[in-house]
């Protein structure tokens, strides 16, 4: 198989190789990872194409999604696992760690204080999950649009509540 002047195997080697890069660094590996990552993902693609397989993907795709797979597996190889017994004593649970941690205002206080009608929109959105045609009929909207217009209007008092109290306690 002789690829030394193939014009298609240049481009596919110019413009992979910068991405598999950019994706091994992402992964926490160095740039010579992502060189063997690559021309191991290279050689299997080679094998696949000398198969005659057919890729439903572009090529660069498939050297992508090879090149993935080999740096997850040589990442996940290369983590240095620690014995039990050797690092025992370094695990120490923080005093605090099944206390929750104090909240100043809890959120139910600023959605109150938004109004019934906002917990109620607020709820059924976030909580029920409920679509918004839905919520426009139930809570007796107009249009589904009215509904998602008051939506906001509740968010933005509630963002207006944190702020004002964040800057009292600030303050003091």
């Amino acid at each position: 198989m002789t690829m030394h002047n193939d014009p298609i195997f240049e481009s596919v080697y110019r413009d992979t190789l910068p991405k598999v890069a950019r994706m091994v660094h992402r992964m926490g590996g160095d740039l010579d990872t992502a060189k063997d990552i690559f021309h191991d993902a290279v050689i299997i693609y080679l094998e696949k194409k000398q198969q005659n397989t057919s890729f439903i993907v572009s090529d660069q795709a498939y050297i992508m999604g090879i090149a993935r797979i080999l740096c997850l597996r040589r990442l996940k190889d290369d983590r240095q696992y620690v014995a039990f017994h050797s690092a025992e004593g370094d695990d120490v649970i923080p005093a605090d760690f099944y206390d929750p941690p104090p909240v100043a205002h809890p959120v139910i206080t600023y959605l109150k204080n938004a109004g019934r009608k906002c917990l109620q929109l607020l709820q059924a959105f976030y909580y029920d999950r409920l679509p918004m045609s839905e919520i426009a009929r139930t809570l007796q909207y107009k249009t589904q649009h009215v509904a998602t217009v008051q939506k906001y209007k509740c968010l933005e008092k509630i963002r207006e509540q944190v702020k004002q109290t964040q800057h009292e306690e600030a303050a003091l």
